[in-house]
């Protein structure tokens, strides 16, 4: 795992208040934590991507080749919960997509 502190980081989403690591300008492979981590002009290759639910990671023109993405934690149990209501016969669609309007493209 790589980690480097950095201070506050700011995108468009959110802004980040714990300390972060930045990647930029490389090539990243194997396995990597994205917690908290920004990630700028990243070619992602053959990398294993994991996220706990920690401090959202902030991407931005990252190219991704034979990756993989893993969510566990806290992030696994919200995502299990999103899926839950997302079925057509449980009636609350709607809160997903109210929940994650750019889903609705």
């Amino acid at each position: 795992m790589r980690h480097a502190a950095v201070s506050g980081y700011h995108t468009d989403l959110f802004l980040l208040e714990s300390p972060v690591a930045e990647f930029k300008d490389q090539t990243l492979t194997g396995e990597l934590t994205l917690d908290g981590n920004v990630f700028i002009n990243v070619d992602f290759k053959d990398a294993e991507l994991n996220y706990s639910g920690g401090v959202p990671p902030g991407f931005d023109n990252c190219r991704f080749t034979n990756a993989t993405f893993s969510v566990g934690g806290a992030a696994g149990n919200t995502l299990a919960f999103l899926r839950s209501m997302a079925p057509a016969s449980t009636n609350m669609r709607f809160v997903v997509l109210g929940l994650l309007p750019e889903l609705q493209g």
